[in-house]
């Protein structure tokens, strides 16, 4: 297909607001499902242990999750126009909620992997449809920053649910229901701002079509593919950016309890923080500089805070990693997604956001697992 490279540097100024009633109702429900999300994090790793399962256990839990997440996305990416996005939205958000609320009963490990089955198959949908609702609804030649503002939601939620579980978890030595009910919580709250959501229409796609896209691109559903070749090179770099934090955020509690540095918690804090204000700047320079300028430099950096992390033995040298981790992978997810949306009209959106969120997903599935393995064999 031929199509004009979207130029960041040549593309105008535009005056619409980002920022809307209709942005922060979505941004809403970003925090408050990463909030449940993240929650989890110094949780389900201790819970897994209790309920008789080792450190491979673990691994494959989060690898579960994350593949359940993944398996239908290319369907639902493919479909995405002609159901909607909001319905997709809401149908992720019922989905995580419920099965959340079903871990309150406190099952065995085999049921837990059950319930965070069926809540990967709705935070996949959710991730496919508030990541085209977010292009969706940014202004032409402001992709970057729109991402970079709603990239803002996820770290917020980062910053503080990890910590506050922490916390709870050891001053009511391990109440999980109490755990899994906040959980459920920030869950509902999701539900309520999502439902405030008002999708945009897709007419402007439909008229860049008639101005000149191919008629391919208008083909039925049914013949629709499944993944978008146009966003593989994006989708490749975020896979291996996301390799190394699905081990960070399985692992990282019980290699604190083991080194014995109580900030883990704080890690995530100080992580999420640090990427609340680089991602908004790097997705703006990168509207203004090119994607790869901003890019192979936030890489570079988040390399070496992952060598860091391995060489911590101390909770400043955690957190000093923590800060150095939040600039490069903020800066690398920001401009590396907005890349991959320069190279989709508003018609493929769903199956090039399906594609480049399946791999961010994979990547997390292939780190945590590999990790889970790995830390097994070597106990045995």
């Amino acid at each position: 297909m031929n199509r004009t490279s979207f130029d960041p540097i040549a593309a105008p100024e535009i005056k619409e607001k980002i920022v809307n009633f209709n942005f922060m109702a979505l941004f809403g429900a970003v925090v408050f499902l990463f909030f449940a999300l993240d929650f989890y994090i110094p949780v389900l790793p201790f819970y897994v242990i209790d309920s008789g399962g080792g450190e491979s256990a673990v691994g494959l839990l989060m690898g579960l999750f994350t593949f359940c997440s993944v398996v239908l996305r290319p369907f639902q990416g493919r479909n995405l126009n002609q159901r909607g996005r909001k319905r997709l939205l809401i149908t992720g958000i019922v989905l995580y909620t419920l099965s959340g609320m079903a871990l309150m009963i406190l099952p065995s490990l085999s049921l837990v992997f059950i319930f965070r089955a069926i809540q990967g198959l709705g935070w996949g949908a959710f991730l496919l449809a508030y990541n085209t609702l977010t292009l969706d609804l940014a202004p032409a030649g402001r992709r970057g920053e729109a991402l970079g503002l709603m990239g803002i939601a996820p770290p917020l939620a980062l910053a503080s649910a990890p910590v506050i579980s922490e916390q709870i978890r050891i001053a009511t030595d391990s109440n999980y229901l109490l755990l899994f009910f906040i959980a459920s919580v920030a869950a509902l709250l999701a539900l309520f701002s999502g439902l405030l959501v008002k999708e945009p229409s897709l007419k402007k796609g439909r008229e860049e079509i008639a101005q000149g896209e191919r008629a391919a691109q208008a083909v039925t559903v049914k013949k629709a593919p499944l993944l978008s070749r146009n966003v593989f090179f994006p989708s490749l770099i975020i896979f291996f950016m996301t390799f190394n934090l699905g081990s960070i955020l399985t692992f990282l509690p019980l290699l604190g309890e083991t080194r014995d540095i109580q900030a883990v918690g704080y890690f995530f804090t100080v992580f999420a923080l640090t990427t609340v204000f680089s991602r908004p700047a790097a997705g703006r320079l990168s509207d203004r500089q090119g994607r790869s300028r901003v890019f192979l430099p936030g890489l570079l950096i988040a390399s070496a805070a992952l060598m860091m992390i391995a060489l911590a033995y101390s909770a400043e040298q955690l957190l000093i990693s923590a800060f150095i981790l939040g600039l490069g992978f903020g800066a690398g997810h920001s401009s590396v997604m907005a890349m991959a949306a320069d190279k989709l009209s508003i018609m493929e959106r769903g199956v090039g956001m399906a594609t480049f969120t399946a791999a961010f997903d994979l990547g997390i599935v292939a780190g945590s697992s590999t990790l889970g393995i790995l830390l097994n064999w070597r106990a045995e």
